[in-house]
């Protein structure tokens, strides 16, 4: 039975990073679907003025089928908190609404997850299911596009958002797993694009 895989993006950095190298679209050319928490979703769209925010909110708008907002307690509650209270959301309300999707998206034996994430502290969220959760950090995926000729260049894109005043990191966890997770993503990253493909 094939391997279904769904891509988690699980801080706001790499949407921002792609936002402003007008790659967006990078994360739909292995035509897996796109879950993204919807805290990490505010933290990157909220301030109206914040580099790529508008272009995050278009790209999403364009991509229903393919792109989803994950719905979590935790952003519910930090939202109803904030309206009675007033004040701002908590520094650490991406994480906890990442924490709650790893933790409970419902991952059948036959699935598998890429989480895409910049933070440092990610890596404690293999440990909630190490066998169906794959880290890649933006430059990591951005390599391996560019290993299967899905992308011209790692390079130009990471030039292209520093351009605009942005320094993402240039961290690698891809070295870090073992030969038979980086062929089973780098098959996902070659695939032929299914019939969504049709929306980009």
């Amino acid at each position: 039975m094939p391997v279904d895989v769904r891509i988690i993006v699980t801080d706001a950095p790499p949407l921002i990073t792609l936002a402003a190298a007008q790659g967006l679209d990078y994360l739909l050319y292995p035509d897996l679907p796109v879950l993204i928490p919807d805290a990490v979703f505010y933290e990157a769209t909220n301030a109206a003025g914040k580099l790529g925010a508008q272009e995050i909110i278009a790209w999403y708008r364009a991509h229903p089928n393919a792109v989803h907002i994950e719905p979590t307690e935790a952003f519910r509650d930090a939202t109803a908190l904030a309206n009675m209270r007033g004040g701002r959301m908590a520094k650490d309300l991406g994480e906890r609404a990442a924490v709650e999707v790893v933790r409970t998206y419902p991952l059948s034996d036959h699935e598998r997850a890429l989480l895409l994430s910049d933070d440092r502290d990610a890596e404690r969220l293999v440990v909630i299911d190490p066998g169906k959760l794959i880290l890649l950090t933006t430059w990591d995926y951005l390599r391996q596009l560019e290993a299967a000729q899905r992308i011209q260049s790692a390079d130009a894109v990471i030039e292209e958002v520093r351009r605009v005043g942005r320094n993402p990191p240039l961290r690698d966890l891809w070295s870090q797993h073992d030969p038979e997770i980086r062929e089973a993503v780098k098959g996902i990253l070659t695939r032929p694009a299914g019939p969504r493909s049709t929306e980009r």
